[in-house]
């Protein structure tokens, strides 16, 4: 595991969200990233617990109080987890004391794969100061528009809009909810 040091538009990016999302989990206490010079600094232990978190809000449209409780509770056992090659991660939660169980099983293993790989392109997502914008900014966006348009081939405008499109929409589908039962194994 390389060690990341990600200010939060870079962790945001990293993470396939926006940093408004992001900051807003750091400000209702659901993360507690490392603070630096008043700046959010996730290390790769925040960017897995922002990713369940992430998952868990998505899948289950969770309030911050049980989200921030969850994921507290997954950042205290990490170490562990990582060590152990774990493949689903089961939270578990009940109302109040004496009351029955709710079983939520998350697949670590396939968002912590998500996480690594998207750290490999951590470099495109530059850490650019607030403000005004530097010297030639313009000059190196178009180029880099050229390059990625060379890159892209015989691309027709129809196929772009097509793909952006999709993508839109899928961000916007609603999580999918199924209901599967287990059967008691037989007692002997």
């Amino acid at each position: 595991m390389q060690t990341v040091q990600l200010k939060l538009k870079q962790a945001s990016a990293v993470l396939e969200t926006t940093p408004k999302e992001l900051q807003n989990l750091v400000q209702c206490g659901v993360l507690n990233p490392r603070r630096r010079a008043g700046l959010c600094v996730f290390d790769a232990s925040g960017l897995f617990a922002a990713k369940v978190a992430l998952f868990l809000k998505r899948a289950l449209g969770t309030n911050t109080q049980l989200l921030s409780a969850f994921a507290g509770a997954f950042v205290s056992r990490l170490p562990s987890f990582r060590e152990g090659k774990v493949d689903a991660i089961v939270f578990k939660s009940r109302p109040s004391p004496g009351w029955i169980a709710v079983e939520v099983k998350v697949p670590f293993r396939e968002l912590a794969q998500q996480v690594q790989e998207r750290l490999q392109w951590v470099e495109l997502y530059k850490d650019l100061p607030r403000g005004r914008k530097r010297p030639g900014w313009k000059k190196e966006f178009l180029a880099t528009l050229r390059e990625s348009a060379q890159n892209m081939g015989d691309v027709s405008t129809e196929e772009v809009l097509k793909t952006i499109r999709q993508y839109r929409n899928q961000k916007k589908q609603q999580p999918e909810v199924t209901v599967e039962a287990e059967l008691q194994a037989a007692r002997a």
